[in-house]
């Protein structure tokens, strides 16, 4: 009787965890905040995964003076950051500033973490690089060039949950 027990409270503490899996993904659309930013496409094609768009977005680099915090820090690589964005006035979100701690953000602003880096280059002098985690997103088999032909800047709708969660919403063209 007792392993019985055993074995029905371990199948419903994995069936509570897939539940918490779930819901945390469905709580950005609720809890989450849809913002929206400027970004070109390049279509690639992964053969695990199938068609996706490469996305580079605007807030993908930022002045180094923007950078709140010890800059040394991003020379050594991938160091994590702090972005926080606002709206402009065509609605777009774009950098305010970047912080190597987090810091506190206002109503109208929203706080997303990063890889930062250095970049390095002719004419990148002073940049930072800023990978999000949102870099691709994944189309039907045979719409990736379809997609990238349409146009060549989009706009990304993001909703971006509270404690940081975030995924991409929709693509317009």
């Amino acid at each position: 009787m007792i392993k019985k027990r055993g074995w029905m409270i371990a199948a419903l503490l994995q069936v509570l965890f897939l539940l918490f899996i779930v819901g945390s993904y469905y709580s950005i659309d609720y809890f989450g905040k849809e913002i929206k930013i400027k970004t070109v496409p390049v279509d690639p094609r992964d053969l695990l995964y199938g068609d996706y768009v490469t996305l580079h977005y605007d807030i993908s680099t930022a002045p180094l003076k923007s950078y709140e915090g010890d800059a040394a820090e991003l020379e050594r690589g991938n160091h994590k950051a702090y972005v926080v964005l606002q709206p402009n006035k065509e609605g777009y979100y774009v950098i305010n500033k970047v912080y190597s701690e987090k810091p506190k953000v206002t109503e109208n602003q929203v706080l997303l973490t990063a890889k930062a880096e250095k970049v390095w280059g002719e004419g990148s002098f002073n940049q930072i690089q800023l990978t999000y985690g949102f870099e691709r997103y994944y189309v039907q088999e045979n719409t990736g060039k379809e997609l990238e032909q349409q146009a060549r800047d989009m706009d990304v709708i993001i909703s971006v949950a509270p404690w940081g969660a975030h995924k991409i919403v929709e693509l317009n063209p």
